[in-house]
C-alpha cells in the first residue's frame, strides 16, 4: 500500500469514529424507561360495566384509559346481584339516580382526595341501590386489558374483613396465573398487590354482612414503557455527527 493510500485510509477512519460514537448515544437514548400510570379516570362519574344505560338524567359513561379494553360486572357471591361501578373522589357529594355519595360516607371514606374505583351493590335490575343509598361498596368485576401488562398493581382501600376481598388474574391464553385474598386491616387501611403478565383480572370486592357489610374501593396502576427524555437529544447528536463526518470526508477528497 502506498503512503498516499495509507493516509486516505486513516482519514476515513477518523470520519467514521464520531458517527459510531453518535450512534451509541442515539441507541442509548431510545432505550425505554418504565413509568407507572394510573388507570383510574381523574374525574368522577360512572363506568360502563354492561348494565345498560347509566344512572341520572343526561348522564354519560366515563372514558377509560385505552389499556382497559372492557369492564364487566359479574354476579357477586355475597349479594347475589351485579354491582355498578363509579369513580369517586373523597370529600365530594354526588348523586346518580337513587345513589348518593356523601362527602363523609357511612362506611368507606378515603380523605386523601385521590380518585378511586367505587363499587355499588344493586338490586338485580341494576337501578336501585341494595342498601345504604348506594354506600355499600361491594361488587365483582372482570377487567380485560388491550395488551398483556408487564406489571399491574391493585390498591385496596379499607379491607376490614378477612376473606371477603379477593382476585384471580389470567394470562393471554386465559390460564390462571395468580389468586389471592386480601387480609383484614384497620379502618382506612390501604394494601397493595402487584402482579405480572396480566391480560385480565377478576376483582371480588368486599362482602355484604350485617347492615353495612365491608365496603372496599380500589385503584389500578400499570407500568408501561416510555422513551427516555434524552431520545430527541440523542438522535440530534447522531444526525449532527453524521453530517459533520460526511462534510469532512467530502472536503478530504483530492481535486482532479
Amino acid at each position: 500500500m502506498t503512503a498516499h493510500a495509507i493516509i486516505r485510509s486513516l482519514k476515513k477512519v477518523s470520519c467514521i469514529t464520531p458517527i459510531l460514537a453518535a450512534s451509541a448515544i442515539g441507541l442509548g437514548a431510545i432505550a425505554p424507561e418504565a413509568q407507572a400510570t394510573s388507570l383510574v379516570p381523574q374525574q368522577e362519574g360512572e363506568v360502563n360495566v354492561g348494565l345498560g344505560t347509566c344512572l341520572g338524567s343526561g348522564c354519560s359513561y366515563l372514558t377509560l384509559d385505552s389499556i382497559i379494553q372492557s369492564v364487566e360486572s359479574l354476579e357477586d357471591s355475597s349479594t347475589g346481584t351485579k354491582s355498578r361501578l363509579f369513580v369517586d373522589q373523597a370529600g365530594t357529594d354526588n348523586t346518580y339516580g337513587g345513589i348518593q355519595f356523601l362527602s363523609t360516607d357511612i362506611g368507606t371514606s378515603d380523605g386523601s382526595g385521590d380518585f378511586w374505583f367505587r363499587p355499588v351493590a344493586m338490586d338485580q335490575h341494576g337501578t336501585t341501590p341494595l342498601v345504604e343509598n348506594g354506600q355499600l361498596e361491594v361488587g365483582t368485576f372482570e377487567f380485560t386489558f388491550s395488551q398483556v401488562l408487564g406489571d399491574l398493581t391493585v390498591n385496596w382501600f379499607d379491607t376490614e374483613r378477612s376473606g371477603g376481598t379477593s382476585y384471580t388474574a389470567f394470562d393471554a391464553q386465559g390460564d390462571t396465573i395468580a389468586t389471592g385474598t386480601i387480609a383484614a386491616g384497620s379502618n382506612g387501611n390501604v394494601q397493595e398487590t402487584t402482579l405480572t403478565n396480566v391480560k385480565s383480572i377478576i376483582l371480588n370486592l368486599g362482602e355484604r354482612k350485617g347492615r353495612t357489610g365491608d365496603g372496599v374501593n380500589f385503584q389500578l396502576d400499570s407500568t408501561v414503557a416510555v422513551p427516555e427524555p434524552g431520545l430527541m437529544m440523542g438522535l440530534g447528536a447522531f444526525a449532527l455527527a453524521g453530517g459533520f463526518g460526511l462534510r469532512k470526508r467530502q472536503g478530504d477528497r483530492p481535486t482532479a
